[in-house]
């Protein structure tokens, strides 16, 4: 059974079996001797071979504990794991059964007994096996990103999304729960747009969605063709504006930029994002004080604190406002921003610092930009290199 599975899933099978057995409660320790204390001491003895990688052995161990003990559903859920382990599906799925008849609450008989089913193609029997055993451990994250596998391999990604989120949540940092999670939002983003386009090829909703991808993939005049087809189809959207304007900043078409922010103004005026732009645009290539208005309005509009706060202290620094530069500059590094601002912000304060006469500060501000440095020579996919629109 296990060698023909993917390699990657393979090795998650191997884990689980390691943990299937680790999560089962410690085996108690009698006052009494006799058959059961026995059981006992063979039920450790099969737990340490599985996890030395000696199936055989802990097959051995665990069939001499069920003669000592007939009834332990430790016992026989370790001997499934061990067959599993072994390439023995069929006595395997016997023991794992007789572990749930001896107690129907037991912990990873189901979840192995799902997977003997996944390896048939089983789907369906694989999922009521593993959604069964999530009823009992709803936080477990295995039990999850089996089901998640079952369910992308049956061909639902939108049953495999949920579980897969869960999992990623429990544990962030783990590669093949990432894996399978961002290929599920993938196929189903690709299921929902595939409708999509069978129900309106020319719609304005599919012109957007292929210009976000377009966007997505760096394609700034191939996005900028889908957005304006979808706003002649729909000329009041203003995120469609919004859309046009940062494709054309990265062209750094500003002009055509701010055109396009200031219709999505007319539409929805006081519009957050779009008075973040308009008075990035003018900090940087127009009018310094009017871009310090336009983002002063942005910040009440609750824009994005950390680069509107960083843009408003540039801003403020060209127009001859050190002093607020620098609160706001310091705002910006408070409020988590990209790696890029942060530079950027220490960079600036930098800058200012020696405008107002505040060497300490000056010097602070520039070991932090040689640690940014550093950090980023070490590790060059942390580094920013441009803000987003």
């Amino acid at each position: 059974m296990l060698n023909h599975m993917p390699l990657h899933v393979r090795r998650l099978f191997c884990v689980s079996l390691l943990i299937g057995l680790c999560m089962q409660a410690p085996i108690s320790s009698r006052a009494q001797e006799g058959p059961a204390s026995e059981a006992d001491r063979l039920m450790q003895s099969g737990a340490a071979a599985v996890r030395q990688g000696k199936p055989a052995e802990a097959e051995h161990d665990f069939r001499l504990a069920i003669a000592a003990d007939p009834h332990s559903a430790n016992a026989w859920l370790g001997l499934g794991m061990s067959l599993l382990r072994e390439n023995e599906p069929e006595p395997a799925q016997e023991a794992l059964k007789q572990a749930i008849v001896d107690d129907p609450q037991i912990h990873g008989a189901r979840m192995f007994l799902g997977i003997v089913d996944y390896q048939r193609n089983d789907f369906d029997e694989a999922v009521a096996l593993l959604r069964a055993e999530a009823a009992l451990e709803p936080d477990n994250p295995e039990v999850l990103t089996w089901i998640g596998i079952v369910e992308l391999a049956a061909g639902h990604p939108e049953q495999a999304t949920a579980p897969l989120d869960h999992a990623a949540t429990l544990q962030p940092r783990d590669l093949s729960i990432l894996y399978y999670q961002g290929r599920a939002h993938t196929l189903m983003a690709q299921s929902v747009y595939q409708k999509l386009f069978d129900l309106g090829p020319n719609s304005w909703q599919m012109h957007r969605a292929m210009g976000e991808v377009y966007s997505q993939s760096k394609q700034p005049e191939k996005a900028i063709a889908e957005f304006q087809a979808a706003l002649a189809k729909q000329p009041n959207d203003p995120d469609l504006y919004q859309n046009i304007g940062d494709e054309d900043q990265r062209l750094s078409r500003f002009d055509e930029a701010t055109k396009a922010y200031e219709q999505a103004l007319k539409i929805h005026p006081g519009d957050g994002p779009a008075l973040y732009n308009l008075g990035k645009i003018q900090v940087q290539t127009g009018d310094p004080k009017q871009g310090v208005t336009l983002l002063q309005q942005a910040a009440e509009a609750h824009a994005p604190a950390a680069p509107v706060s960083f843009y408003l202290g540039v801003g403020l620094s060209k127009v001859g406002r050190d002093a607020e530069a620098a609160q706001w500059l310091e705002k910006s590094l408070a409020s988590d921003p990209s790696p890029f601002l942060r530079r950027s912000a220490w960079f600036e304060l930098a800058r200012v610092y020696r405008k107002l006469n505040r060497p300490e500060d000056a010097a602070k501000a520039v070991a932090e930009l040689k640690k940014l440095d550093a950090a980023s020579s070490a590790n060059p996919s942390s580094a920013g290199s441009s803000p987003e629109p």
